[in-house]
């Protein structure tokens, strides 16, 4: 029963802070489900601040949005898993981003019939991960030349630490390995764009000046350099989820009584207790159980024992007046208080990135809209 709330002006807010902070052209990713604030309902909000492309995941996702979009440019940043797949790139004109040969073999018959195809070719600098190999650029060079029906548009890599300034040597190191990967396609008149920097290497640009920067995290009002010597940089970024859930019930819970499965929780002296209409079928961990808390009118509520399917018990000792119908905060800003992304994810002990996605999962309303 979580009420999942989405402020798309702050989205677009932080879609302008990133674009004061980079000389290069914006790619603004929205893959899973635009990392769960819904992906058309945030490719028109950035289109209407002229953003003109996209980045999601699957080509899937890709179509989907091709749909919605038609006149903008859309890009499947793992490329096509299967022969369907390139099919479907024809189709809707969808740019890949190529990690293999297999992948890039798998266009050959596509293109054969006079399609044209352009692509993104991806290699690892660094990130062990997916990618050419920088030594392959040789051979892809010769590759391409024999295939002008393929047109390279990029060559990309994926940061491994951008947002820790203390590994800023490895951020260097991986970005000079793409530059010299640049160099051999242009040398060979492959002329190309480099693409490289996340939501970090956007918000402090020198790190690694690219023509195309792919943010992702801070459109969402994330700050990846928080807790960083480098956390004023996204100081700007406003959050744009916000989630809450009912009040089921208050019930008075006495001195050495427990609650909730297991009883992992016993009571120290007698507390008011609220049951909160919401639980790891919802998408809040049971990991939360006797670590989290929520917020009711600026007064925080621990919560007791395991967290349940449905349901997840809170000390609501300090909030008197609370009462069933009442909504408490899960994540979001509050007068007075409130549950921050990082808190959460703390208590959570996982990335802001998942939580978003996760709770993204439930129903979503654009208030405002």
């Amino acid at each position: 029963m979580l009420k999942v709330e989405i402020d798309l002006t702050a989205i677009r807010h932080n879609y302008r802070c990133l674009a004061g902070m980079t000389r290069a052209r914006i790619l603004p990713v929205i893959k899973a489900d635009a990392y769960g604030h819904g992906l058309l309902p945030v490719a028109a909000a950035l289109g209407s601040e002229g953003a003109d492309m996209f980045a999601v995941g699957t080509v899937d996702e890709a179509c989907l949005l091709k749909k919605e979009v038609p006149g903008k440019k859309v890009y499947s940043l793992l490329g096509p898993a299967d022969h369907n797949d390139a099919q479907k790139l024809a189709l809707f004109k969808i740019v890949p981003f190529i990690h293999s040969w297999s992948q890039l073999k798998s266009l050959v018959s596509l293109t054969s019939t006079g399609q044209r195809q352009s692509i993104v070719l991806k290699f690892d600098t660094g990130m062990t991960r997916l990618g050419f190999k920088p030594q392959d650029a040789e051979q892809l060079c010769l590759f391409l030349k024999k295939r002008p029906d393929l047109m390279l548009e990029a060559v990309s890599s994926h940061l491994a630490c951008a947002d820790d300034p203390a590994m800023r040597a490895v951020t260097s190191s991986q970005h000079e390995r793409l530059h010299r990967v640049q160099e051999i396609f242009q040398k060979q008149g492959l002329d190309c764009m480099k693409s490289m920097g996340n939501s970090a290497a956007t918000l402090e640009e020198s790190m690694t000046p690219a023509d195309l920067v792919r943010p992702g995290i801070a459109l969402y009002g994330v700050n990846p350099f928080q807790g960083t010597a480098f956390q004023s940089k996204g100081a700007g970024l406003k959050p744009a989820m916000e989630v809450s859930a009912p009040v089921l019930a208050v019930k008075a819970l006495k001195k050495n009584q427990g609650v909730s499965y297991g009883l992992s929780f016993t009571a120290p002296r007698d507390m008011l207790v609220a049951i909160i209409g919401c639980g790891y079928a919802d998408g809040y961990s049971r990991s939360l159980s006797n670590r989290a808390w929520m917020s009711f009118k600026g007064s925080r509520l621990p919560v007791l024992g395991r967290v349940c399917m449905q349901l997840t018990a809170v000390d609501a000792s300090q909030a008197p007046e609370i009462r069933p119908g009442n909504e408490v905060l899960i994540l979001g800003r509050e007068t007075g208080s409130g549950i921050s992304i990082y808190q959460l994810a703390g208590w959570w002990n996982t990335v802001s990135y998942e939580v978003l996605c996760v709770l993204g999962k439930n129903q979503r309303t654009y208030p405002g809209r």
